[in-house]
């Protein structure tokens, strides 16, 4: 679904992303971690097509991204900011509604719109405040809001930059799971992710980002290991299994 070959990407005279490869096929969980300021956004924002790579090549489907026209981009692919903050007046429904855009001609919703948007915001526990102004919602509102208009694309490829930075436990835990059950459905979801925990829990697969390149991709036990860690990280930690949920655990010493 995604395939990433040589990509570079320059902003301003400054190199953020050099000699980037890798490839997710359909289906796949992939959590996009590594330290603050190691390309991961803008990783995520240049395979949206929002930022133009310099060098390499990126294709989506089987298909070069640059060949796509902005709403056919918009069927294959949907993409969840970092930053969700608005100053446009619209109304919850009004912004989850949005993304039905792609797949209609007119502004409009038609009735199977309407059940997809209800059912991607009861799904993210939106729909309780469907009528409320955006501007009056908190961070982690807001935030939920955003994945339900992405989810309401009902693209094939779903990305999120930090979509449960803002969200308390109950909510990091519920969204992850319904993303895992999209991925299980044959969705293709890639998410950056700063919880390692989380990370090695819901991901199929991890890709690790260190000074614009990649330092690793694979299964959890593969990339999060101790020496690793004090090598991009700079901290001394414990990996061990989780016999409990099944899955790796990462605890900072």
């Amino acid at each position: 679904m995604i395939d990433v070959t040589n990509l570079q990407v320059t902003l301003g005279d400054k190199t953020i992303l050099k000699n980037i490869h890798f490839h997710v096929t359909a289906g796949e969980f992939i959590g996009l971690i590594g330290p603050n300021g190691s390309g991961k956004t803008t990783l995520l924002k240049t395979i949206a097509h929002l930022i133009a790579s310099k060098n390499g090549n990126i294709k989506i489907a089987g298909k070069d991204q640059k060949a796509f026209s902005h709403k056919e981009m918009a069927r294959h692919l949907s993409y969840v900011p970092q930053d969700t903050h608005i100053d446009f007046n619209f109304n919850v429904k009004e912004i989850v509604s949005m993304g039905r855009h792609a797949h209609r001609e007119f502004l409009q919703p038609s009735p199977a719109d309407d059940e997809i948007i209800k059912e991607v915001m009861v799904a993210t526990n939106t729909w309780r405040f469907r009528n409320n102004s955006i501007l009056n919602l908190s961070g982690g509102q807001r935030q939920l809001v955003f994945i339900a208009k992405a989810l309401a694309q009902d693209a094939p490829i779903i990305l999120l930059d930090e979509p449960v930075s803002a969200l308390d436990i109950y909510y990091q835990m519920h969204i992850l799971k319904l993303l895992k059950t999209l991925t299980s459905r044959g969705k293709t979801v890639v998410t950056v992710l700063h919880d390692l925990n989380l990370a090695a829990r819901f991901c199929e697969k991890l890709l690790l980002l260190r000074n614009g390149q990649v330092e690793a991709y694979g299964r959890s036990n593969e990339v999060l290991t101790e020496e690793r860690l004090k090598e991009t990280y700079h901290i001394d930690a414990k990996v061990r299994q989780d016999k409990l949920i099944q899955a790796l655990n990462v605890t900072p010493l």
